[in-house]
């Protein structure tokens, strides 16, 4: 390198900004850990200390007396007072104890502990002997009160009372254990094995949380592998509730070998205060009025709401508490203006406002929820959208007088939507608990769906634990329980029995142990289903079901009416950017109308369906045909181009589109005499139906409802075989034809089908058989077989209770005129029926005869019958007037007859003629010509008459 290049690197270097040495930099201030790996027991108190100068007020610092005092309480307990006492006195010691004296409550633990330091003592000192399995103790309670912290110090505790003389203890001469690990075979011989190579020759204790999360099966085994081993290790288990003390009552001398138990009460109120003012002190927070101030003391009463139910979380759910205090400072603090881009000095960042304490108050956000303009734009639902205005009402309310002091009214969030199906109820069900959260009613704005195979478990046991993880889960959350009937299905049909299962009935149950109805809860439960049936699973499920869900309150959805119907298609139309004439749209409206009559009508889900069939027979109708062959064009197999296709074309529905034979009514009267064509002496039948289609078309034309004046209720009366049943059936057609019906189906059952095995039974048969009839005809054949009663037979209350029932049932709008109901029977007993119960008449006053038929209809009716198995009656010779007269002599004797059955008898004669006629004609060979008829002459009609009667006559 040349000089003037040495001198001008040496000028570069002089440019250089100078950087010290990373030696020479002075360390930055080590930043603080928030998440220490200290014990997280906020209920032990450690010394409190002031605040440093630069992270407190001179009040705050000033004020720090009182502040301890308000913190660790006003009063020392009575166990406090005895431990204080020993060691002023006896000069006794015990870091153990110190630590159990500073925790809030536990009065009875504290008592206990010193009871065993006494007994110890007072053994040593006399020099006597104790037992370790003597100091084996169960601790029990709801979660949150320090049971673990409890084990920890009473290991500690036993150490310093030098329970296990000369050993060394230290952290390995303990085990940590929960119930749930104890799930296997091998759990709890694998636990043995653990506990011999361990450093347990000489002694240690044993901790297993959460007992009650173990098998039972494996509980017998774990307490006997504790007996063998009870002379040097102490034994502590802890747990909550029943299945705890079931897994001591699983040995015969489980009791014995837990002596000690101590049952840990939830934590009063007060408690609750003090443990929240250390967990905001051990935060570095200073809170608005003081540790004891009166916010605080609502947080803490807030809490405390849940105490003395099963899984209250005491601490826990005070930690959870704090937790949202710390948040709505956070947001407070970052929503802040600031006039400097600066960081918020200490003094601001320990401030707790009452609004982060409590809350801020309730706020009407109805202008700003997307959810309740949502529910605003729905019709109807006023009930729905009034509890929502009283339930922010209410909480404005009980915030305030909380602050005042006061207790905040009762307020449940819990609700039951009822109705049938299609009627909106889970769209409405989650916007309601939308618009609840964000009202601030909830802690969290989730929503979560379930429905009862989510709960419902497969073994003894199981749906109790799926249902409290669910309800754990949902926590601050909507739940909503979709069909919750389904918990109930006792007494339904095809449930199988009269009772619901116990694995749903155990959902119920958990359900009604977890869910309280108390200010601040913060939960909201939403049961959904069928009204009858939910009804009905009220009365016969736990009562505390209606204190939990007062049906009072629910919110009751109906059917949709035709107004109603015809928006929602409209507004489903729009959305797909489908269109309709006006008269497309009245034949869409007519099929709605008819569908509502049917049994479980889904109202929105058949409007549904109702477009889906429409559009597929409107591609049907205009998808493109092949010329010669009227094939329809084969469109590409790749789905997606096909769709695209049909998307294209733009949709525009046609009367036959919602229904192919829209057109029904004008052909009805023309379409009734078809109907009983092949029927003879049926003309007054026909002229009967006629002129009730007649009628329905005159009144529809002036805009008047049909149903008002056409019968629906019908009395058939004559001897069998005389076109009863074949009527009941054409009556389904011109019914459906008329548009009354919303299917030309028709129920056909007799009186056995309607009577119950016992007391109690035909009700719901009844109700069952009326249910599967709507929309259609239900016809009840030898109906007078349910008057049998009042002839004093033995099963008489049977069939009156099945008449009062068909009574009731047709008198209810759910079945009034939206199904037709046929009884048929003899003349003499129809009449004797409509005796047994006086409404029976009125509720069919509609009355068609069905005469026998004469000698003349039955030999018509036979030569017709015959005639259609290509039989002719023809004669070589014209028969004689004798003859033709001695045919209608036979027919009269035969009518007379007993058991006579008109038509089907003559079916009967019919069948049998045919057999003669076909087996007397000569064989055909193969290729020959088939002869088209076959003929029967006079006299042999005579003789199969005759033969008939003689058959007749023997009996």
């Amino acid at each position: 390198m040349n000089e003037e290049e040495a001198k001008g690197e040496d000028k570069a270097k002089e440019d250089e900004p100078e950087f010290p040495n990373e030696d020479e930099l002075p360390e930055p201030p080590p930043k603080h850990n928030p998440f220490s790996e200290k014990s997280d027991d906020v209920n032990v108190l450690p010394e409190i200390k002031a605040p440093d100068a630069e992270c407190a007020s001179e009040s705050s610092a000033s004020s720090l007396n009182e502040d301890e005092k308000d913190i660790k309480g006003k009063k020392k307990s009575q166990a406090e007072a005895e431990w204080t006492r020993q060691k002023s006195e006896l000069g006794a010691k015990s870091e153990a104890l110190d630590k159990l004296m500073s925790l809030v409550g536990l009065e009875e633990v504290k008592t206990e502990f010193l009871k065993v330091k006494g007994t110890v003592e007072t053994a040593r000192q006399r020099k006597g002997q104790l037992k370790r399995q003597d100091l084996n103790l169960v601790l029990l309670g709801n979660a949150g009160t320090g049971k673990r912290t409890i084990a920890g110090l009473y290991r500690d505790f036993l150490r310093e009372l030098d329970v296990w003389p000369g050993v060394h203890h230290s952290s390995s001469t303990a085990l940590n254990y929960t119930g749930y690990w104890f799930h296997h075979n091998n759990a709890v011989s694998n636990f043995e094995d653990k506990i011999k190579k361990s450093n347990f020759c000489n002694g240690g204790i044993v901790f297993i949380d959460a007992i009650d999360g173990m098998d039972r099966e494996y509980a017998a085994e774990l307490l006997e592998c504790m007996e063998s081993h009870s002379e040097n290790i102490v034994f502590v288990v802890a747990g909550s509730g029943k299945k705890a003390m079931k897994f001591l009552g699983s040995r015969p001398h489980g009791k014995w070998f837990f002596r000690r138990r101590l049952t840990i009460k939830d934590y009063t109120e007060e408690e609750l205060r003090q443990i929240l003012a250390r967990l905001i002190y051990h935060n570095a927070l200073d809170p608005e009025g003081g540790y004891d101030g009166p916010f605080v003391k609502i947080a803490a009463k807030r809490v405390a709401r849940d105490r003395d139910t099963p899984g209250f979380g005491n601490v826990y759910d005070l930690i959870s508490a704090l937790n949202r205090m710390l948040d709505r400072q956070a947001a407070r603090i970052g929503e802040t203006p600031k006039t400097v881009i600066q960081e918020p000095g200490p003094e601001v960042l320990r401030v707790l406002t009452m609004e982060d304490i409590i809350g801020p108050e309730p706020k009407d956000i109805r202008s700003e929820s997307e959810a309740w303009k949502e529910l605003e734009e729905m019709v109807g639902l006023d009930d729905v959208k009034k509890a929502i205005g009283a339930l922010l009402d209410r909480a404005k309310a009980n915030y305030r007088r909380e602050i005042l002091g006061k207790e905040p009214l009762t307020t449940s969030l819990n609700r039951v939507f009822m109705g049938p199906p299609g009627t909106g109820k889970t769209t409405v069900a989650k916007l309601y608990g939308q618009v609840l959260a964000e009202i601030g009613l909830l802690s969290t704005k989730e929503v979560v769906v379930t429905t009862p195979g989510d709960f419902i478990g497969q073994y003894i046991g199981q749906s109790e634990v799926k249902t409290g993880q669910i309800l754990d889960a949902t926590v601050g959350k909507v739940l909503i329980i979709d069909d919750a009937h389904m918990f109930y299905v006792g007494g339904r049909p095809g449930s199988g029995g009269h009772e619901s299962d116990i694995f749903r009935l155990a959902c119920i149950d958990t359900l009604i142990s977890r869910i309280h109805n108390k200010p601040g809860e913060d939960r909201c439960v939403i049961l959904l289903g069928y009204t009858e049936h939910l009804e009905e699973m009220f009365q016969k499920v736990n009562p505390g079901l209606l204190r939990r869900f007062p049906l009072e309150e629910a919110f009751r959805f109906t059917d949709y009416d035709d107004k109603r119907l015809n928006d929602i298609l409209k507004l489903k139309m729009a959305k797909e950017e489908i269109t309709a004439d006006e008269a497309a749209m009245e034949v869409a409206a007519e099929v709605l109308r008819r569908a509502r009559d049917r049994p479980n009508f889904g109202n929105g889900g058949d409007v549904d369906n109702l477009l889906t069939q429409a559009k597929t027979r409107f591609r049907e109708r205009t998808q493109p045909k092949e010329q010669g062959t009227g094939e329809s064009t084969r469109f590409t197999a790749d789905f997606e181009v096909r769709d695209s296709i049909d998307e294209a074309i733009p949709i525009a529905l046609d009367r036959k589109d919602f229904d192919p034979e829209w057109d029904r009514g004008s052909k009805a009267s023309r379409k009734c005499r078809q109907l009983f064509d092949g029927l003879i002496g049926f003309d007054g039948v026909i002229d009967k139906f006629q002129g009730y289609q007649r009628i329905a078309a005159n009144l529809q034309r002036r805009g008047k409802n049909p149903k008002l004046v056409i019968p629906f209720n019908f009395l058939f009366k004559g001897p069998p075989g005389t076109g009863k049943t074949h009527t009941a059936r054409i009556i389904g057609q011109v019914f459906y034809d008329m548009g009354f019906l919303s299917t030309n189906e028709v129920i056909e059952c007799s009186a056995s089908q309607l009577i119950g095995q016992y007391l109690g039974h035909t009700a719901p048969k009844v109700v069952n058989l009326f249910e599967r009839a709507l929309g259609k005809v239900l016809f009840i054949d030898e109906a007078y077989r349910l008057g049998a009663g009042s002839k004093g037979t033995s099963c008489g209350s049977f069939e009156e209770e099945a008449i009062g029932e068909i009574v009731d049932c047709m008198t209810k709008t759910r079945y009034m005129r939206k199904m037709v109901i046929v009884l048929a029977g003899y003349d003499h007993d129809m009449e004797a029926l409509m005796k047994v119960n006086p409404g029976l008449r009125g509720r069919f006053p509609t009355e068609i005869d069905f005469p026998p038929m004469s000698a003349s209809r039955c030999r018509t009716l036979l030569v017709n019958q015959l005639q259609k198995e290509d039989i002719v009656l023809r004669d070589l010779i014209e028969p004689s007037r004798d003859e033709k007269e001695r045919v209608l002599r036979l027919f009269d004797k035969l009518s007379m007859s007993p058991g006579w059955a008109n038509a089907r008898d003559i079916k009967t004669l019919a069948d049998q003629i045919m057999g003669h006629v076909y087996q007397k004609g000569a064989d055909e060979e193969e290729g020959a010509e088939v002869e088209t008829q076959f003929r029967i002459s006079t006299p042999e009609l005579i003789g199969h008459l005759r033969a008939m009667l003689q058959q007749r006559v023997k009996g």
